[in-house]
């Protein structure tokens, strides 16, 4: 215990000096709640953020606040999502865009490290993202899988040519108002082998991307179909001018459902998502 408690404190040392030498805003620690260190029954861990904000105008001194949140069980020799675990310290204005913070993730986290040291940028995508809440209902690791390759798609094209497309992620209560045009390309493929998460899968979905209609992920990254086709009434919505039926129909769907939409403009190359019926960002 004396050991471990030593670390503790030449790691708590380091990570205040590297802190100050880089001219960070604060120091975060990760750790799991004392009532889950004996629960290793559950698929979740209670975790425990801590966040040590400095001052304005002074250089040591900091001021504490924590929260707790429970997230999946990472597998053996996994380290946890960052960002997952910061998505509420930016909803509670602990930490703000373009602020920069040292992490410390320890032992208990179950990655097989004594310790591990991160250094964070707060930057205006994942700001975005956490400010709006879009991560609430699915994967946060899902949400940032899609919008790369939709920034990919909107900056790349396809063979040359600039494309549109659409992926809408949500639960499998999407599927009641979509109908499907094509034959689902992902229909004979094992659950496992079509996760939006897998950067082995980029280059089929960009492929895909080519067809009409829309990809349906669900909120745990299993691409169900593409080319298919949002089935659902958009006159309600009031919109910008000059976004077409893809845009609509995809933000109605939002509206309806508690998935999020976000599409690629083939005409400007911009990427937009959609919650509840309207744009939350647009890259």
């Amino acid at each position: 215990m004396s050991i471990n408690l030593n670390i503790q404190n030449i790691v708590g040392n380091a990570a205040t000096k590297i802190s100050e030498d880089i001219g960070a805003n604060g120091i975060i620690t990760i750790e799991r709640a004392v009532t889950d260190l004996y629960n290793e029954e559950s698929p979740f861990y209670e975790v425990k953020v801590s966040i040590f904000k400095k001052l304005a105008g002074k250089t040591t001194r900091y001021i504490k606040s924590d929260y707790k949140k429970k997230i999946k069980r990472p597998e053996p020799g996994h380290i946890v999502s960052m960002k997952e675990l910061l998505m509420d310290a930016v909803a509670n204005k602990y930490i703000l865009k373009g602020e920069r913070v040292v992490c410390i993730q320890d032992e208990s986290m179950g990655a097989g490290y004594k310790s591990m040291m991160f250094i964070f940028d707060v930057d205006k995508i994942f700001f975005d993202i956490s400010h709006h809440k879009l991560a609430e209902n699915i994967q946060p690791d899902v949400l940032e899988s899609v919008i790369e390759v939709a920034l990919e798609i909107a900056k790349e094209g396809r063979e040359g040519k600039k494309i549109g497309t659409a992926f809408i992620i949500g639960d499998r209560e999407v599927l009641n108002y979509t109908r499907q045009m094509i034959i689902n390309p992902f229909a004979s493929v094992d659950e496992s082998a079509r996760l939006i998460t897998d950067p082995i899968l980029k280059e089929t979905v960009k492929e895909f991307a080519q067809l009409d209609g829309v990809f349906i992920i669900d909120e745990n990254g299993v691409i169900m179909t593409s080319g298919a086709y949002i089935s659902v009434d958009s006159s309600d919505l009031h919109l910008p001018h000059g976004l077409g039926t893809k845009h609509r129909n995809c933000a109605a769907l939002t509206a309806k459902t508690n998935a999020i939409a976000v599409v690629v403009s083939e005409s400007g190359g911009k990427v937009r998502i959609f919650k509840n019926g309207k744009i939350a960002i647009t890259l």
